[in-house]
């Protein structure tokens, strides 16, 4: 299958665009606003500098040009709904739970507990959008991955690298939940929210890539047209 040549452009602009929205703006805000000494800033967060720096671009830059590479498949728009659904509710809760805790790990966009600053909500509103997103795109290229005869070696790469900067993003989370935490700091809520996130879109991507083993088929024009007669005449 001969690769589009608009792939590697869409991967580009989407990794830039990641970029620039999370770790780019918060560096623009953390010049921009004082914090007290006491508390953490930017750059004390791996997460905040190689995660969003460099993973989190990398991951969707590689799914962008995955999804922009393998040609459209049935159930996309379904699959990229619901995976979506589930990434954005996690990235909420995830922001929430933090936000309510009574005895969290503050840092220079929680100030003080149950209070965001404007960096803080910014980011808030940014993990619900990238959860969304991630979890879209994985759905998408999993599903489209699935339904090709063969995969292209750059395909399989791009995939397998996306999953090993997620996974590593994952990794800076925990290792920053856990640096310097006191036993009386609720890091609980968040760390069983990043677990269950990755569970949750693990089982995600399982089923789609299953049901699409099993469904199988690339989209062709009419399709939606042929399904719907075939319910209706099932149902006469």
């Amino acid at each position: 299958m001969k690769l589009p040549g608009g792939a590697v452009i869409w991967a580009v602009i989407t990794a830039v665009a990641v970029g620039a929205a999370g770790f780019g703006a918060l560096v623009v805000l953390s010049a921009l606003q004082s914090r007290p000494a006491h508390l953490r800033g930017l750059f004390d967060f791996a997460s905040a500098t190689w995660g969003d720096g460099l993973m989190l671009p990398l991951m969707t830059g590689l799914l962008g040009y995955a999804v922009r590479a393998l040609p459209p498949a049935r159930h996309d728009a379904r699959s990229a709904a619901a995976a979506g659904l589930f990434g954005g509710v996690l990235g909420v809760t995830s922001q929430a739970s933090w936000l309510l805790m009574d005895a969290p790990r503050l840092n220079w966009t929680l100030p003080r507990p149950h209070h965001f600053n404007a960096a803080g909500w910014y980011h808030a509103a940014f993990v619900a959008v990238i959860c969304t997103v991630a979890a879209a795109l994985w759905a998408i290229a999993l599903n489209r991955a699935a339904r090709v005869d063969s995969l292209p070696r750059r395909v399989v790469v791009a995939l397998a690298t996306a999953f090993a900067a997620g996974v590593s993003f994952v990794a800076l989370l925990l290792v920053d939940a856990h640096a310097g935490a006191t036993p009386d700091e609720q890091n609980l809520g968040l760390l069983g929210t990043v677990v269950a996130a990755v569970v949750t879109l693990a089982t995600v991507a399982a089923v789609v890539t299953l049901r699409s083993r099993r469904g199988g088929g690339i989209a062709r024009p009419g399709d939606d047209v042929v399904d719907r007669r075939l319910r209706r005449e099932e149902r006469e």
